[in-house]
């Protein structure tokens, strides 16, 4: 009886382990193997930008003098800036910009200066358009400052600007544009001098600019 059992037993449990090992196998097969994970690799974005421009602009409003008046005066100036862009593509900018104007004048022995301050914050919308190139639009308003040598102004500034960016490296790139700045004075009323009366209080000035961007 011994001897029996021993010979059923055995093929059976040959059967089971060839069973087992060729599901095994069939297993194997089905599942295909993982490609090694690569590191996600993203671009990097110039969050944080320090701008130095340089800019011409032209005052577009008619300027009044005891002299004349003029219209389409070009001056040049600067600006300085400080952006920062989040993933959306909305930013905020801190804003300073000067700008000069020179008229023509024999009372201020040739040529009379009109010069501009603006101190102002910016909401932006921008990013990347292409591997290296940055673009970006804004609108803001602050404080606005206009001096003739004389007599200073305090009033209230709107500023428009497109800009666009090439980055020669991930720290340094350069980058030009388009500004539209409103010069709104508290005073508006016309200036009296020797009888004559002049306005200098408000104007518009359209201009170029064009400068450095450094990124980090």
């Amino acid at each position: 009886m011994k001897e029996l059992l021993n010979k059923s037993i055995r093929p059976a449990l040959l059967l089971i382990a060839a069973l087992t090992w060729q599901t095994t196998l069939a297993q194997m097969s089905e599942v295909s193997p993982e490609p090694a994970s690569q590191p996600e690799v993203k671009e990097k974005k110039a969050f944080n930008t320090v701008s130095a421009d340089f800019t011409t602009g032209w005052i577009v409003t008619e300027v009044t003098t005891p002299e004349g008046s003029h219209k389409w005066r070009n001056g040049p100036g600067f600006e300085l800036s400080f952006r920062r862009l989040y993933d959306s593509g909305y930013g905020i900018s801190l804003e300073f910009a000067h700008s000069e104007t020179g008229y023509p004048s024999r009372y201020y022995g040739g040529e009379y200066r009109l010069k501009s301050n603006y101190y102002g914050v910016s909401v932006l919308y921008g990013g990347y358009v292409g591997r290296r190139i940055i673009a970006s639009i804004g609108i803001g308003g602050g404080c606005g400052y206009t001096h003739d040598g004389e007599e200073g102004e305090v009033g209230f500034g709107l500023k428009d600007a497109l800009d666009v960016e090439y980055q020669l490296s991930p720290l340094i790139g350069i980058g030009a544009g388009l500004d539209y700045l409103l010069n709104i004075s508290a005073n508006q009323q016309n200036r009296d001098y020797n009888g004559k009366k002049y306005d200098i209080t408000g104007f518009k000035r359209l201009a170029l600019h064009i400068g450095l961007r450094v990124y980090f």
